[in-house]
């Protein structure tokens, strides 16, 4: 079953018996089978009893708490491995400058090589001089990792290929929609707002499987510990914010499965107007999400959700043994 998301605003889950489910109004919308689900994701007005809670976390289940748009609010994970040996060993490696380094070389390789891999998908249909231009430039900085001597030029490589990345993503948009460039926070046009939601989606599933792991989600590699920020999520991320957001977002655009209708603008203090998806159109945004991640793929034969558990495993091993981090690549 993967992930369960709840999205029917007002609906409460809830134990009955020795099931876990959904109801609104008195009436059952459906049963989360425990077994079968790797995390439930909660968005807006959904309620969770004390007594599903408890349940789901005895029986290893995370649960993880949205804005009813997409924004990640927080989540709730089972106890955390009590493997403290796995932890000392990342935080000797967090605090080792040439350790930290290593295993930053092998996310920001990944992300690199990812990212070139979107772009010469789409020139397989739509030839265009600069994206391979663009995908040249990152496979050659891709190459180039193993050079940089220190984290500050590791990251000065990682901005020069986004850059050059997303100089030309917008050429992959055809749906009409405006892109101008990326922008986080807050996202100001509708592309950004799908590649922001993809982002917190990737890191909610890798942030609980690396506590499941027995790693410290806020001790990362390639992001510097930042209070509150969970810093080893976001890096395990870098390697499928191509592959997982980028690529989905631009394909639901491009087929026009989500127009421009499909979202809404919403005034914040400062007088931002951050674009939001609306309800409806996150539930298709939702489904679409779940199929990339579990469907088979050339480089990915169980899905890239199993690329997900596997990657924190190697990270866990690599920590261990002193042995090479190699993220998921496309190819």
């Amino acid at each position: 079953m993967g992930m369960v998301y709840v999205k029917e605003q007002g609906a409460v889950i809830r134990k009955r018996g020795a099931r876990v489910v959904v109801e609104k109004d008195e009436t059952q919308l459906g049963e989360i089978r425990l077994r079968e689900t790797e995390a439930i994701a909660v968005f807006g007005g959904v309620q969770v009893t004390t007594q599903a809670l408890s349940e789901a976390l005895e029986r290893g289940v995370p649960v993880a708490f949205f804005t009813r748009h997409g924004r990640l609010k927080g989540h709730l994970v089972p106890v955390e491995s009590k493997n403290v040996e796995l932890r000392l060993a990342q935080y000797r490696a967090a605090t080792d400058a040439g350790r930290r380094l290593e295993l930053a070389r092998g996310m920001v390789e990944a992300k690199m090589l990812n990212s070139a891999a979107v772009i010469a998908a789409y020139r397989s249909n739509y030839p265009d001089s600069e994206l391979a231009e663009a995908e040249e430039r990152l496979r050659r900085a891709a190459e180039g990792v193993g050079d940089c001597g220190t984290l500050d030029e590791l990251m000065g490589r990682e901005g020069a290929a986004s850059a050059a990345y997303f100089g030309v993503f917008g050429r992959m948009n055809r749906s009409g929609l405006p892109f101008e460039g990326r922008r986080k926070h807050p996202a100001t046009d509708p592309l950004n707002a799908l590649l922001s939601l993809g982002y917190t989606m990737v890191m909610n599933e890798l942030w609980g499987l690396a506590e499941g792991a027995g790693l410290e989600p806020h001790i990362g590699f390639l992001h510097g510990v930042e209070y509150g920020r969970p810093s080893l999520a976001l890096d395990l991320v870098e390697p499928y914010r191509a592959a997982v957001a980028d690529a989905l977002a631009l394909g639901l655009v491009n087929l026009g499965v989500l127009r421009e209708a499909d979202f809404a603008w919403r005034l914040e203090q400062g007088g931002q107007r951050p674009v939001v998806l609306a309800p409806a159109a996150l539930e298709r945004y939702l489904r679409a999400y779940e199929e990339r991640m579990s469907e088979p793929r050339a480089a990915a034969p169980k899905g890239l959700r199993a690329e997900l558990e596997a990657d924190v495993a190697k990270l866990a091993r690599a920590l261990r043994t002193g042995e090479e981090f190699r993220p998921y690549r496309e190819a």
